[in-house]
């Protein structure tokens, strides 16, 4: 929400959360509160009536959480740093050292344009504007008087973390003044795996803008992929691309040709150790003419085709199959179907052990194996790419320059939920993968600015990392990248345990679809490819809903409730009859509003036809076993 000048000096006057402590008995007027980690603060915000002055986070063990604070003086300061204190366990010793957390300053870009073909209700600010994204390097940064300075905050849980309360503080320190808030930490307990569950790539330039000086295939270039690929792997990326044009070719058609594939083997070797899934190899293919035209077709480029026959023996020989894909041309349109289907059964002839992937602009390209069309052409083509997801063939979307209107994307001017929402598309569809083009694809000049990351192109397609003096420097958008990435770890974990309770009870649990709650649940945020809330608090209260109830899982009484149809169903007069399946620990009570469920089996199983009548849209069901008590609620939507 953002409020009028004169609201803000109201808000400056009697709502000063934290106050700044220049000595003893002197204090500095300003401002240091929280925020969420979906919100992009303006320089102009100013903290809201009866906000909170706690920085409250909720993450798994083995998670990186979100969060933020804003501090906004009355003064200027020229140099401005933070600190944390040790998270310190509030009911046993369990401690999660403050080295466990990174603090960094928000970064803002001037921007005189907006983003065209989106809605002004769907921009984050209407330009011009200085918008927050990337993050400081330095730890200290100057701050001016009356602007607020967002401070970004990520701690790392450890996997070991004891579950529970944490609570330290962040103080915000000038050179004669200082402030703190408290931060309270609660750790799920539950694990996100350290195995994820999406692939995940961005391409990049590398080394890129930033790293012109560094020497190709020299020691340094070498340990520069390594800290590239950590970063990536520590945002959940799981792949990176190269050229084909990595491997050497040397010789000719008559006395033969010969290969050196040693620059590319230390590549996968750098990646591959550093948790890199995937190595994508660009391009064997070209096309004959412009994308739109008519008469162009797709044509194998002969020597990358001998490249890869020549990669596919090193595959082979260094047990790395299914860990390459190739690209053939990108974004094939209609037009090139016929073509491109032939040109990728000689890729499999040459490599079979080597995938085939594509950014598509078209639907029928013969025995492709990963289809990646773009989010608005899976929403209008989805009936053809649901074919594709009942073969072998895996399906990932991608976005670039496109989508825009009301869809979900990366621009610099939309919001952090439209980044994160795009991984809650990937479980709706059971989606294998996304792919973005614009790692670091900055144009010449200062990355800091609307030109270098945009270029004619919509604000901040270009990149959502930025170049540091020794590595890529994170963002705002990118840090809500790797949250959407965890909340959907959230999503497969609870329907993991639920594959888990239905293989332990066995052929009784044979209704039990373990992917029906998660669903429900992520339903709650998201209803299609460009149909989804606008309001970080349901986002946030779905993900906390879905940690409760993993957790619920692993603890007594068991409480598994599934509908037909499923929550959030719109039932017409009819009548309404709803059926009721349950699993309930052996010898437990249940009711079902409030009525007792008598029909429950010695396995717990239960099942109860319910009529649903026309004021009461909930069906509550609860469970009691050695005197403790568990209730869940399915929530449906009454029509006449």
């Amino acid at each position: 929400m953002r409020t009028s000048s004169i609201g803000r000096l109201l808000l400056f006057v009697a709502a000063i959360l934290t106050p700044l402590h220049r000595g003893a008995g002197e204090t500095l007027d300003g401002a240091l509160w929280p925020s969420d980690a979906l919100t992009k603060v303006l320089r102009s915000d100013s903290p809201e009536v009866g906000s909170k002055s706690v920085i409250r986070v909720a993450a798994a063990r083995a998670e990186i959480a979100s969060a933020q604070a804003v501090f906004r003086p009355r003064a200027s300061h020229s140099a401005v740093s933070a600190g944390i204190s040790d998270l310190r366990h509030v009911a046993s010793d369990a401690v999660i050292p403050a080295a466990a957390v990174r603090l960094q300053w928000v970064r803002y870009i001037d921007v005189n344009r907006n983003t065209s073909g989106i809605p002004e209700d769907e921009l984050q600010v209407k330009a011009p504007a200085s918008i927050p994204d990337a993050f400081w390097e330095r730890p200290q940064i100057a701050v001016q008087a009356d602007q607020a300075q967002p401070l970004w905050i990520e701690i790392h849980v450890p996997a070991a973390a004891r579950a529970g309360d944490y609570q330290g503080t962040l103080t915000v320190t000038s050179a004669d003044a200082s402030a703190e808030i408290p931060l309270e930490l609660h750790v799920w307990d539950f694990e996100v795996p350290a195995d994820r569950h999406l692939s995940v790539i961005n391409w990049w330039r590398f080394p890129g803008p930033g790293f012109e000086n560094v020497q190709p295939y020299g020691e340094e270039y070498w340990d520069l992929l390594q800290r590239f690929c950590l970063f990536l792997v520590e945002h959940r990326q799981t792949d990176i691309q190269t050229s084909i044009g990595l491997i050497r070719e040397t010789g000719d058609d008559q006395q033969g040709y010969s290969y050196d594939t040693s620059r590319l083997e230390r590549y996968a070797e750098v990646a591959f150790q550093t948790g890199i899934r995937q190595i994508h190899l660009h391009s064997v293919g070209t096309r004959t003419a412009e994308i739109t035209a008519p008469e162009s077709r797709i044509e194998p480029v002969e020597s990358n085709l001998r490249r890869l026959a020549a990669w596919e023996k090193v595959v082979l020989q260094r047990n790395w199959p299914n860990r390459f894909l190739v690209s053939i041309s990108d974004e094939p349109f209609i037009h090139h179907e016929e073509s491109y289907a032939a040109v990728v059964d000689r890729v499999h002839e040459i490599a079979p052990h080597i995938r085939c992937i594509e950014a598509v602009e078209a639907e029928y390209l013969g025995a492709l194996d990963v289809y990646v069309p773009k989010l608005s052409h899976l929403n209008l083509w989805y009936p053809r790419f649901q074919q594709v997801q009942s073969t072998s063939a895996e399906l990932w979307f991608y976005t670039c320059c496109h989508p825009v209107g009301r869809y979900p994307n990366r621009f610099l001017d939309q919001s952090l939920l439209k980044v994160r929402i795009l991984h809650w598309i990937n479980y709706l569809h059971d989606l294998d993968g996304y792919l973005h083009w614009g790692l670091n694809h900055f144009a010449a000049g200062d990355p800091y600015t609307q030109e270098a990351l945009s270029e004619g192109l919509p604000l901040g397609d270009r990149a959502i990392a930025y170049p540091g003096t020794s590595g890529l420097l994170g963002s705002l958008r990118f840090s809500a990248m790797r949250d959407g990435l965890q909340d959907y770890e959230y999503l497969w974990v609870l329907e993991n345990e639920l594959s888990r309770v239905k293989h332990k009870v066995g052929k009784e649990a044979f209704w039990l679809d373990p992917r029906q709650r998660p669903l429900e649940l992520c339903r709650r945020v998201v209803w299609s490819f460009y149909d989804y809330t606008r309001n970080p608090e349901v986002m946030l209260g779905t993900r906390e809903a879905i940690a409760r109830e993993i957790e619920q899982l692993t603890s007594e009484p068991l409480l598994i409730v599934q509908t037909s149809p499923p929550e959030g169903t719109v039932v017409p007069a009819g009548p309404r009859n709803i059926g009721v399946r349950g699993l309930v620990p052996p010898g437990a009570t249940v009711t079902l509003n409030g009525r007792p469920v008598t029909n429950v089996r010695p396995s717990g199983y239960f099942l109860q036809a319910h009529f649903m009548s026309a004021d009461h849209p909930t069906i509550t069901v609860t469970v009691e076993h050695n005197g403790k008590k568990r209730t869940a609620e399915r929530v449906f939507t009454l029509a006449d």
